[in-house]
């Protein structure tokens, strides 16, 4: 006779999770909560930053510096170190950078599209930089960045 306790014949408890699942559990968990901080640092409003009044001797050193700079690129493509796709886009960064540094604004992660729509400010880069879009994505390298450091050149002398 079987005692009131036992269990009936075929009749089995349920089998215990292995320990692995929990701790897989755990980390899936852990890789949810980092995807959310992540998603919440990489899209939180940052502060403006207001670049430091820059005086006309520093403005002077920065323009020459910049100007030295597209022309070391201009030379570069006329002794075929460099292709003329990519001397204009180097001029192109050149300006870009040059306007955020002297300006904070945030110009080289700016396309055509919203340099030209920023406004009367930015339309002196807006032209340099679409003088240099066909050099930088035709399909073929045609063009010359002779012509368009020169307009470069010509924005980076007079921005302020």
């Amino acid at each position: 006779m079987r005692s009131a306790d036992a269990p009936p014949p075929g009749f089995y408890p349920p089998a215990p999770y292995s320990g692995h699942w929990v701790w897989i559990g755990i980390a899936l968990l852990g890789v949810v909560l980092v995807w959310y901080v992540w998603v919440w640092w990489a899209t939180r409003a940052r502060p403006v930053v207001v670049p430091r009044r820059i005086t006309p001797d520093r403005l002077s050193r920065i323009r020459a510096d910049y100007a030295r700079q597209i022309d070391l690129v201009v030379a570069q493509a006329h002794d075929g170190a460099i292709t003329q796709r990519r001397a204009h886009q180097q001029v192109s960064v050149l300006v870009r950078h040059f306007v955020q540094e002297v300006s904070g604004i945030r110009a080289p992660t700016m396309t055509l599209t919203d340099l030209t729509s920023s406004g009367e400010r930015l339309s002196p880069v807006s032209r340099v930089v679409g003088v240099l879009y066909p050099g930088e994505f035709a399909p073929r390298e045609t063009q010359s960045v002779a012509g368009a450091a020169q307009v470069a050149k010509e924005v980076v002398s007079r921005w302020s």
